[in-house]
């Protein structure tokens, strides 16, 4: 698969994901749902995910990662096609179960497919298929303008439409591809044999990396979907600013990603960069809460998306280093973690919001950038103590 497609397809996988943030307040006027309710259509959402990442060590597992992709566009497309066509809220949490699933295949196989395909130019191609996911939240923010009423259902069917060509798209680039291949006598490679996961999992840096995706995407998601609900439910603006919130956020982690290729090469610590990211995320995050200006807000929001915006790129350049021949569960294993993360931490923010306030729930998911810090210290210092381990021996010899 070219990459501008898998490109394409995370910008609109992003808009899946960020829709429901600034259209909630519009779902709960047309189908009755409270904030803890909206909570829980996240968390569905996330359900989906789960039963991918079971399909994906079984059935998944015996296929190419291309056809993997394929199979999540279908999915994708026909979920949020659907939503334009039911009423109720019973059929959303449903169809947010299969929009979770397509989510999940698409994401997993497009990290599989530059990280196997594209090995030596993973630096540069992973931090930009996440650039181009923080545009596609970025875009989201402007072009649910129109649906924001009772119309808001047909804002899923122009992105179902927008997955639908890019599919077509690839589909066609792969049969032409493989035309050409076949004409010049290039034959694809056997799959190479994919080694043991056992080491990774035995490996506590890794899973202790790995880990932090549960608290890291547990606060994306969190932040994503809530705080363009405060900005209009308790800051009381228009649906321009409710749209520029969500915006704000995500042109942080836009740049954050974008600058992220050019500060690898010049060979400064990825495990750093993160540690002190993830700290003035949390910071900024706090002073945002706390501040009485709007324009005040809106600048310490985008400082909080761009500390802490080139997390998991650096994640997934790290550690194919590690275990080169595991890209696939590589991919896996962030998803899998931030899935748990995605799955618990909206809802919780939404049900401790429909007790207390957003402005407080908000402020108190800093701690999420906190213990994700620490994690990724932990690493740091595992790694650390690796290294003087090995050396011991080596010198020993």
């Amino acid at each position: 698969m070219h990459p501008v497609l898998l490109f394409a397809g995370f910008f609109i996988i992003s808009m899946a994901h960020n829709l429901l943030g600034p259209l909630i307040p519009n779902i709960m006027g047309s189908t009755d749902m409270t904030l803890a309710d909206s909570g829980l259509l996240m968390s569905f959402q996330q359900i989906g995910s789960v039963i991918a990442i079971i399909l994906s060590l079984s059935f998944f597992k015996h296929k190419k990662q291309p056809s993997v992709l394929k199979i999540g566009y279908l999915f994708f497309i026909l979920s949020l096609g659907a939503v334009v066509l039911i009423s109720g809220k019973a059929l959303l949490y449903l169809l947010y179960i299969v929009i979770g699933f397509g989510i999940f295949l698409i994401d997993s196989s497009s990290n599989a497919i530059i990280s196997s395909e594209y090995f030596e130019k993973r630096t540069t191609y992973l931090p930009l298929l996440h650039f181009f996911f923080s545009m596609g939240a970025i875009a989201t923010g402007y072009i649910i303008l129109p649906f924001k009423g009772p119309q808001w259902r047909w804002a899923y069917g122009i992105t179902a439409a927008l997955m639908a060509l890019t599919a077509i798209a690839g589909i066609s680039w792969c049969a032409r591809h493989k035309k050409n291949n076949k004409a010049q006598g290039v034959t694809s490679p056997e799959p190479a044999k994919v080694p043991s996961i056992t080491p990774m999992l035995k490996d506590p840096a890794y899973v202790l990396y790995a880990v932090l995706f549960t608290f890291y995407n547990g606060s994306l998601g969190l932040l994503a979907n809530w705080i363009p609900v405060y900005v209009e439910l308790e800051l009381l603006q228009s649906p321009t600013l409710v749209g520029a919130s969500l915006t704000s956020f995500w042109v942080g982690i836009a740049i954050a990603r974008l600058s992220n290729g050019p500060i690898l090469h010049k060979g400064l610590d990825p495990l750093k960069l993160s540690t002190a990211g993830l700290i003035l995320s949390g910071i900024s995050l706090n002073m945002a809460m706390n501040t009485h200006s709007v324009t005040a807000f809106f600048i310490l929001i985008i400082l909080c998306g761009f500390f802490s915006g080139a997390v998991i790129p650096m994640f997934l350049v790290v550690t194919p280093a590690w275990y080169p021949k595991n890209t696939a569960f590589i991919s896996l294993s962030y998803i899998l973690t931030g899935t748990a993360g995605r799955m618990l931490f909206p809802w919780l923010a939404g049900y401790l919001a429909s007790r207390s306030s957003l402005k407080s729930t908000l402020n108190m998911s800093s701690s999420l950038f906190y213990i994700g810090a620490a994690l990724v210290i932990a690493v740091q210092v595992l790694l650390y103590k690796r290294k003087r381990t090995t050396s011991a021996s080596s010198t020993e010899k």
